[in-house]
């Protein structure tokens, strides 16, 4: 269907002939844009016909592919006659993934409602989601509102249309950081803002880049909704403190001018945290783009733009729970993979995790499952006092299970084992590696963009000599 909503797309919004050599460029620009601009682009950027093309032949295929996976097994409570609010809905990215991935809601009634700032684009998405639903046979279900307006973060007094689900992909990175406060001020006016628009048991799904700064605002947002009586629902497998918060410190963990802890009403429980980390660690998820269509593969590789992995920050919260409502079902036994499978100094695999007693080290067949699983142990979590990882102190969980197949970690040899010395060494007999840079001479100056041409990011990093080791994070 993601091979389809290609098609649909080049039919929905067809290029000028003269303008299709200029797409890869316009892409790169764009993305260029997003990335690196952000301060000086204009919030209705999207309505410009070059910017437009770009976005909907590269940006919307993609977040396609990323939130595909995330909808698919998610519990939305939705039901027929049930209203969707979609926030910064753009060419309609979050509806028309919800329509690949859940076929179980296609023939439901469900009145969508998809609130921009540039009415066009929005259409331009509302028609290839119908085109979509035309190419299954079956009638469309759904009933698509496009209406031009900007949500505010800041709450207001006005008595807002309550919604079953309300939804914002890649809306919130920006608007979030403008606002002044702490983060736990800035996230509580988001929580209410979002809130106002939540029916009663309604949920909110909230997906977001996986950078650092994108996840230090879900952690805040998360705890903002925990501490006016909501819960999450995912991926959190626990209603304490995120182990994995980056630069957000949470409630359970700061103190007032005095040094003493904040009210217990204004704080949460906490949980292990990370140790030792010169970069504290964030929650994302790493998506598998397996399920991209091979053309928009080759593609994004032919504008400069190769897409080899995907991440994402994302909630699913409840700010309103029914009363009486308990603890989910097994969190004293369950676990949610995190972090992509590494080689530990022992010769294992492991992969950090989120549970109930904090950060948590998976180790076995736990570190076997994907990133984003979420698994159910036959015993409780060991506590706090149990065996803690030397390096990170995050809590070993030990499982192992026959029915989850064994995933090979690519070997990594120790750093003494990587370096670089001259030949006859202990090092080259090991294998070193080979000097990327040439042979060193003092009088001749290396090429700054030698390591630039190999990716964007690494414009303004400093090209490392080769008997000068680059530090890691």
């Amino acid at each position: 269907m993601i091979s389809a909503l290609l098609d649909i797309i080049e039919e929905a919004a067809p290029m000028p002939p003269g303008r299709q050599k200029d797409l890869r460029r316009d892409v790169l620009e764009l993305w260029r844009e997003l990335t690196s601009e952000k301060s000086t682009r204009q919030a209705d950027y999207i309505g410009e016909p070059a910017r437009l093309a770009a976005y909907l032949r590269y940006f919307l295929p993609w977040n396609v592919v990323k939130i595909v996976p995330l909808l698919a097994g998610m519990d939305l409570g939705l039901k027929a006659g049930d209203g969707v609010l979609d926030i910064g809905s753009g060419p309609l990215t979050v509806p028309i993934a919800l329509w690949i991935a859940r076929p179980d809601l296609r023939g439901i009634e469900l009145r969508i409602d998809c609130v921009d700032r540039v009415r066009r684009v929005m259409e331009i998405g509302a028609t290839i989601l119908e085109s979509l639903a035309l190419r299954t046979g079956k009638p469309f279900a759904w009933k698509i509102g496009v209406r031009k307006d900007s949500f505010s973060i800041v709450a207001d007094d006005n008595e807002h249309e309550r919604y079953a689900l309300v939804t914002a992909a890649n809306v919130f990175n920006e608007s979030f950081w403008k606002l002044k406060g702490s983060l736990a001020e800035r996230a509580e006016l988001l929580a209410s803002s979002l809130g106002a628009y939540t029916g009663p048991q309604g949920r909110i799904f909230i997906v977001e880049p996986g950078d650092p700064r994108s996840g230090a605002m879900m952690a805040a947002l998360r705890e903002a909704v925990i501490l006016r009586g909501g819960r999450p629902l995912a991926p959190c497998p626990h209603s304490s403190a995120c182990p994995m918060a980056g630069a957000f410190l949470s409630s359970a963990f700061r103190k007032d001018e005095d040094g003493e802890y904040v009210a217990a009403a204004q704080r949460i429980n906490g949980v292990v945290t990370a140790r030792g980390r010169s970069k504290a660690p964030w929650c994302h998820f790493v998506i598998d783009p397996g399920a991209a269509p091979d053309r928009l593969s080759v593609f994004s590789e032919s504008a400069g733009l190769p897409k080899d992995r995907l991440v994402a920050s994302w909630l699913l919260l409840q700010p309103e729970p029914p009363a009486g409502s308990a603890a989910p079902a097994h969190s004293d036994r369950t676990i949610r993979i995190v972090s992509d499978a590494f080689r530990l100094p022992d010769g294992g695999s492991g992969r950090y995790a989120c549970t109930a007693t904090g950060y948590t080290l998976a180790r076995d067949s736990l570190a076997d499952l994907p990133s984003g699983s979420l698994a159910v142990l036959a015993s409780p979590l060991p506590s706090a006092s149990g065996e803690r990882d030397p390096k990170s102190s995050a809590v070993v969980v030990r499982a192992h299970s026959d029915s989850i197949v064994p995933v090979p970690v690519a070997y990594k040899p120790p750093r003494a084992d990587r370096q670089r010395g001259p030949a006859g060494s202990p090092t080259a007999k090991r294998g070193a590696l080979p000097d990327r840079h040439g042979p060193r001479d003092a009088g001749a100056r290396r090429d700054p963009k030698a390591l630039s041409e190999r990716s964007p990011y690494a414009r303004t990093k400093k090209p490392w000599g080769p008997y000068r080791p680059k530090r890691s994070s």
